[in-house]
């Protein structure tokens, strides 16, 4: 386990797999008040299918969470966890680092796309239902690509993360359905969604 440092003396409790190096991949797990944690299924096997690629992998518990101190504000200012898992793999030696979010990872890491430019995004899963409510959040959706190479993976039967409202949003090209998956994955929907991942952030950390 590492530590990483907050405003105000706070940390968040994080865990870094594989050897770090030059590439490296944040990796931000689903809304906490639901039981996302950084040992959620997807989010422990997205790990360790970029460390099988040859990428350290660091997820982390928002503030608040599990071992994490601060407060937990709901997603008010989680994206600033995002930002600061980000700083520290930067101040470890990292100079690439792309970000691959699950759910409510995805939408907190999609917010911090407007502070900082990673080597690409992620965002599996995105809840539309939260984003259609908030026109700066499509906004920020529209703006994604040209922030970092960016990919969208949902499921066709997912109920949280509809896939024909993307498309009103998206462009296309940056938008991939799992057919037959919902929000929480199945065995052979987590090897797709880990397999597409991987291949996507290697291809944009090629130089």
């Amino acid at each position: 386990m590492v530590s990483i440092p907050l405003p105000h003396d706070a940390a968040l409790e994080a865990r870094l797999d594989g050897t770090l190096g030059f590439d490296a991949v944040v990796v931000c797990h689903p809304h906490p008040a639901f039981g996302g944690r950084m040992d959620t299924p997807l989010v422990a096997a997205l790990a360790r299918g970029f460390v099988d690629a040859g990428l350290a992998a660091l997820r982390f518990h928002y503030r608040g969470i599990e071992g994490s101190t601060g407060t937990a504000t709901g997603g008010l200012e989680e994206h600033e966890d995002v930002l600061a898992a980000h700083r520290w793999l930067h101040e470890q030696g990292a100079a690439r680092i792309a970000w691959v979010g699950y759910s409510f990872g995805a939408l907190m890491a999609l917010r911090a796309l407007e502070q900082a430019r990673p080597a690409a995004y992620v965002g599996v899963a995105l809840p539309t239902g939260i984003v259609a409510a908030e026109p700066a959040r499509i906004a920020q959706l529209q703006r994604a690509p040209a922030r970092a190479p960016t990919l969208f993976l949902t499921g066709s039967k997912d109920p949280l993360s509809d896939p024909a409202l993307m498309t009103q949003w998206v462009e296309t090209k940056c938008i991939e359905i799992v057919a037959g998956e919902s929000h929480s994955f199945t065995h052979e929907g987590t090897r797709r969604i880990v397999s597409r991942a991987v291949g996507f952030v290697r291809d944009a950390l090629t130089p």
